[in-house]
């Protein structure tokens, strides 16, 4: 790699924002993309990926890409004539998940919105991916001119921390992150999917929202934790690494980082910051491994208890849920019916239902 190029990537800018005032978050945003030097081409097919996990009314503003972060880049790329599509494949039910993120009037302000599994699918295959070989990815991703990636700083119960790379996992179609947990059990194989995904799709820019992130068990049960920092960079690897440094963890202990840079998709664990004389240092709480095992063993208990029911009002009989079925538990007769000694527990059915019409009883 040659130096020049190496510099490029390895720009991480890191600017003070101390709330999600939108005048403050255009700044802060603008601030980045001139510390990077990025420039934005008129008239180009832009793809926004922020953070949705789902809808937590309690802890929203700390579990997904706050709205002001997405509409502050939205802006600059309009005074280019930029075309904008805002898109994710939320583990839960999406248009709830983007209606209570705020990122659904974003997107009808600006451009449009595009739940990834509700596009066309092109296939991908990856000889060089070390699990994850082939898969179904949205055709806009690979239409489209750039990919802004936007993640939300956090720990992660699973992965110690989540951030540009682990963002990726939200291109994965619907009921097949489940199945792709199946294949990839354990933090090891999980990170190297992760990686797998983003050697195939690599963001030109990413920025992260770091105003309020999540400390603890995160990505969704942790506690917020303000930050006050918008972080942005032209290389996913190199954002996480300058993100783990900050809340006082050691990339090389990230093994989705580890991974990255061992396939050479980053030169090593240095970076040049932009912004600020010196890396800001904030503390986060991490998940104990000892937790860890203890909520995932208590997930398992829980998920044996509890039998996915049907709720015949709103069901209209698609067959959505059996055709998906990874363990084809399922038969329409004339409803759903599973059959609990091929269920697997991935809970494809209630995630890919369209009406909402399956759940796991209280």
């Amino acid at each position: 790699m040659f130096m020049a190029e190496e510099n490029k990537i390895k720009g991480v800018a890191v600017v003070n924002c101390s709330s999600y005032n939108q005048k403050q978050v255009d700044k802060a945003v603008a601030d980045t993309l001139n510390l990077l030097n990025f420039e934005i081409k008129k008239n180009c097919n832009v793809l926004i990926k922020p953070n949705v996990v789902g809808s937590f009314p309690k802890k929203q503003i700390a579990t997904t890409t706050h709205p002001s972060v997405v509409e502050a880049i939205c802006k600059i790329l309009k005074k280019h004539n930029c075309k904008i599509t805002i898109g994710d494949s939320p583990f839960t039910n999406p248009e709830a998940s983007f209606k209570a993120s705020g990122l659904d009037q974003i997107a009808k302000k600006y451009g449009k919105l595009l739940i990834f599994e509700q596009d066309k699918f092109i296939n991908i295959n990856d000889k060089k991916a070390k699990i994850l070989k082939k898969f179904k990815l949205a055709k806009t991703v690979k239409k489209v001119d750039l990919i802004i990636n936007m993640p939300k700083l956090k720990t992660h119960v699973f992965t110690k921390y989540t951030g540009a790379i682990k963002n990726h996992y939200g291109f994965i179609l619907g009921g097949m992150k489940q199945r792709t947990h199946l294949k990839a059990k354990g933090d090891k194989k999980f990170s190297n999917v992760l990686v797998d995904i983003y050697q195939n799709i690599k963001p030109e820019l990413n920025i992260m929202d770091a105003v309020i992130g999540m400390e603890g068990e995160g990505p969704t049960s942790g506690t917020p934790k303000k930050v006050g920092l918008i972080i942005a960079s032209k290389n996913s690897v190199a954002l996480d690494i300058a993100a783990t440094k900050i809340i006082g963890l050691n990339p090389k202990r990230v093994y989705m980082i580890k991974e990255a840079v061992k396939r050479k998709l980053y030169p090593d664990y240095k970076f040049n910051l932009l912004g600020m004389k010196t890396l800001p240092k904030i503390k986060f709480k991490m998940p104990p491994k000892t937790k860890r095992i203890g909520a995932q063993a208590m997930i398992n208990k829980i998920s044996k208890e509890k039998p996915i029911v049907l709720n015949k009002n709103l069901c209209v009989k698609c067959g959505t849920c059996a055709k998906h079925c990874p363990g084809k538990a399922i038969k329409l007769a004339p409803y759903p019916e599973v059959d609990r000694k091929k269920c697997i527990r991935c809970f494809c059915c209630i995630e890919i239902c369209p009406h909402d019409a399956l759940s796991l009883r209280n």
